[in-house]
Parts: C-alpha cells; sequence; structure tokens
C-alpha cells in the first residue's frame, strides 16, 4: 500500500470520526430537549391539577396536599410561612372561602435534570363580603416545583402579587 493512500485512509477515517460525533451530539440534545418540553408540559399540568383540586376539595385543602414538606409560602403584608406544618396550621387558622382562588399557568421551565422547575401564571380571587358587596383581586404568582421520588411534583415556593384589573393592565401596555 502506497503511503499516499494510507494517509488516505487515516484522513476518511478521522472525517468519518467527526461525522459520527457530531450526528451522536447532535442525536443526544435533541433528546435532552424533548425531556426538558416533556417536564415543562408536567409542570404546567401539576399545577393545573392543582387548580382542579382547589376547586374539588377547597383551596386551602389543595395547597396542603401539594406542598413539598419544606414549603415557603409568601404572601403580601404577612410574614413567610415556612415549613408544611406551619401551612396546615395557617389554612387551619383561615377557612377557604367558598369560591375558591382561580389561577392559570401561563409558562412552566424545568431543570435541565428535570428535579426542579417554576410556573408563572395569572390568579383571580372574587369575593362578596357580609353586606353582599362583591369585589376582585387580580394578580401574577410564581411556583417552584420539585419532582419527588415517584414522579410527582410538589411546590416548594409559593408566591405573588397583585396588579390591575385585566381590562386596566391592557390599556397600559406599550410596545417598545
Amino acid at each position: 500500500m502506497s503511503r499516499a493512500l494510507k494517509y488516505l485512509i487515516v484522513i476518511a477515517v478521522i472525517i468519518a470520526a467527526v461525522i459520527i460525533t457530531r450526528n451522536a451530539t447532535e442525536s443526544g440534545k435533541n433528546s435532552q430537549a424533548v425531556l426538558i418540553e416533556h417536564n415543562n408540559q408536567a409542570l404546567i399540568q401539576a399545577d393545573k391539577d392543582f387548580y382542579k383540586a382547589s376547586v374539588e376539595r377547597g383551596t386551602g385543602q389543595a395547597f396542603i396536599d401539594f406542598a413539598d414538606d419544606s414549603v415557603i409560602l409568601l404572601r403580601q403584608q404577612q410574614f413567610p410561612i415556612i415549613g408544611k406544618s406551619g401551612l396546615i396550621k395557617h389554612y387551619l387558622n383561615h377557612q377557604s372561602d367558598k369560591t375558591p382562588l382561580k389561577w392559570e399557568p401561563l409558562k412552566a421551565e424545568a431543570s435541565l435534570d428535570g428535579s426542579l422547575g417554576f410556573t408563572f401564571g395569572r390568579w383571580e380571587y372574587n369575593s362578596v363580603d357580609k353586606d353582599g358587596k362583591k369585589s376582585s383581586s387580580y394578580g401574577n404568582y410564581v411556583t417552584i416545583w420539585k419532582k419527588q421520588k415517584d414522579g410527582s411534583w410538589k411546590y416548594v415556593l409559593d408566591g405573588g402579587s397583585t396588579t390591575p384589573a385585566p381590562d386596566t393592565l391592557s390599556s397600559r401596555q406599550t410596545n417598545k
């Protein structure tokens, strides 16, 4: 075999190795993207299931049932509620209204390893006082979720803020 042919074979092997490695890397990136999207959708579903449970069992019970043991609940003008036992005590002292808190997740993102993630959304609370006067509050929320050993998601931190009513908010937004 001539020396030129040997070099040609070596170059062909190197090129083949680069192509195979590149394809394997792209395949790995594609499978990772699929896994991330799967976890993002699982977070959205967990948040929707959380809301459904609040309608069926009451807001307080749902907040207890979907909480991780190390939960932190942040509420405006209140000290943080830390730990599931603190959460249970809070909801025993504040009975849930018959009118549930309404919310809707708008976005979710999971960590690359799929162990943590967050959902972001909007909420609405409608109430009637003892005199029959109706009032509504609106806002946004962020919930941080932790994947459990059984594959389910429990929230570890939940907090939010109030916003203007949706019709007034849209009139204030500008395109920049």
